[in-house]
């Protein structure tokens, strides 16, 4: 897969999840808030929103960018980020999270596995 593209996939994903996290934050907890989480719960979920937002823009706007250090930093980032959050999410589960948190943790793993094989592909010298 192009890195080009792979950084477009990545910023839209973490656009979609910044939004998720912003709108329905209890949801995006996959269970683990409880049946009434509080008004100050929700607003720390919701703070992990700017968190996605910064990603998403560092990648929309590095998907163009021509080899260099800094596009290999935001690449290894990815990869780091998107798979330590696959490994977070399974942990989660086995610790009592909701199983439908396979999926990202599925597509976590994926995306980082594709920022490892095309970043090695197109690492500037």
């Amino acid at each position: 897969m192009k890195l080009n593209v792979l950084f477009s996939i990545a910023a839209i994903i973490m656009a979609l999840v910044a939004i998720a996290f912003l709108l329905v934050p209890a949801t995006m907890q996959y269970g683990t808030l409880g049946a009434n989480p509080s008004a100050a719960q929700l607003a720390v979920v919701r703070a992990t929103a700017s968190l996605f937002i910064a990603i998403a823009l560092l990648d929309w706007a590095a998907r163009n960018a021509e080899p260099s250090t800094a596009r290999n930093a935001i690449v290894l980032a990815n990869a780091v980020g998107f798979g330590t959050a696959a490994i977070l999410l399974a942990i989660a589960i086995f610790s009592g999270a909701d199983q439908i948190a396979w999926i990202p943790v599925v597509i976590n793993l994926l995306i980082s596995i594709a920022f490892i094989m095309a970043g090695r592909a197109s690492m500037s010298a």
